[in-house]
């Protein structure tokens, strides 16, 4: 009896890994958004905001964390969506930049999820005007629509005051 071995079949076969990125999810109005896990320096309960007068609709007011003041992004006003009141799910996400670091509103944050690159999709043509631009992709986690923020475009919108 003669057995023919192939070269493929005496070598262990390399797997071969999607590339994925994690998220940090949050609701924002009755909508969903992400930013990469990379850009989140930390997540924290909502305390007083400062109003800052002078400021821009989209900025809030500002916090002190532990010695730093950071302003405080509402996406709301710069989705024009309505404006809520906080709640005890309401969260500040912090985010950064570069050398910049600001805190963007959340109404509740709500997992950190692992995504293959091959499921982000380009955003939708459907996707007003005043919010494509602050969104860089979009994928879907369960039943909900996951838009990915442009941490860049909402602090250049910051740094506009």
């Amino acid at each position: 009896m003669q057995v023919t071995l192939y070269e493929d079949e005496l070598y262990e076969k390399e797997i071969i890994k999607e590339e994925s990125l994690q998220f940090i999810v949050f609701r924002v109005y009755d909508e969903w958004y992400a930013v990469e896990i990379t850009r989140v320096k930390e997540i924290v309960k909502v305390e007083t905001i400062t109003y800052l007068p002078s400021s821009p609709a989209h900025i809030v007011g500002i916090i002190n964390l532990r010695g730093n003041i950071l302003s405080v992004t509402d996406l709301k006003m710069i989705f024009g969506f309505p404006k809520t009141d906080l709640t005890r799910d309401s969260r500040l996400v912090v985010v950064e930049s570069g050398l910049v670091e600001s805190g963007i509103l959340a109404d509740e944050v709500c997992n950190v999820v692992e995504v293959s690159v091959s499921r982000i999709e380009p955003t939708l043509a459907t996707i007003p005007s005043e919010r494509a631009e602050y969104i860089e992709g979009e994928f879907q986690d369960n039943d909900k629509l996951i838009g990915i923020l442009k941490i860049e475009k909402v602090l250049d919108k910051r740094e506009q005051i």
